[in-house]
């Protein structure tokens, strides 16, 4: 009984806060958008001694037409990321014309992800996620959403 009042508590915290989208809903097919991550290398900052390394992705939706893998794009991240008993990431959201809409702090450990997203008119809302594979550099999730799509969150880390 004392499990189910939590749950339901915090499932009533997450409906009542402001909820908002960082990023567009309006996905266009890779072959028309994505860049590879050579070409945003630009968004990456500079590394920073007090961080174990940088990370440049995307927010979107991943998907397998046939045998090949599909991306849609519908904003990019980069920022900084530091490892120890919890994996911390700081870092930005960014439309498509690579202009800053947002930030992402994100937690995880092990394969569970959580943390906060911000407007830039300083409006938040909280994520929960989940890590579907990751290799040595590279990272594919995927975020829950109480509102709005639930992106695939992608892309490479670059350490220090």
């Amino acid at each position: 009984m004392k499990k189910t009042l939590i749950i339901i508590g915090i499932c009533a915290l997450f409906l009542l806060m402001p909820s908002f989208s960082a990023v567009s809903t309006n996905s266009v097919k890779s072959e028309k958008l994505v860049k590879s991550i050579d070409e945003i290398q630009n968004l990456l900052p500079t590394p920073a001694p007090e961080y174990d390394g940088t990370f440049i992705g995307g927010l979107g939706r991943i998907y397998k037409e046939g045998e090949e893998w599909q991306y849609e794009i519908w904003s990019y991240i980069a920022g900084v990321y530091k490892e120890g008993s919890f994996n911390i990431m700081y870092g930005n959201i960014y439309n498509t014309d690579e202009e800053q809409i947002g930030t992402i702090v994100m937690l995880s450990k092990n394969k569970f992800m959580i943390g906060r997203i911000a407007n830039m008119e300083g409006g938040k809302a909280p994520i929960v996620g989940f890590i579907i594979g990751f290799d040595e550099d590279k990272f594919i999730g995927r975020l829950m959403s109480f509102f709005g799509p639930a992106p695939h969150m992608f892309g490479q880390y670059i350490p220090n």
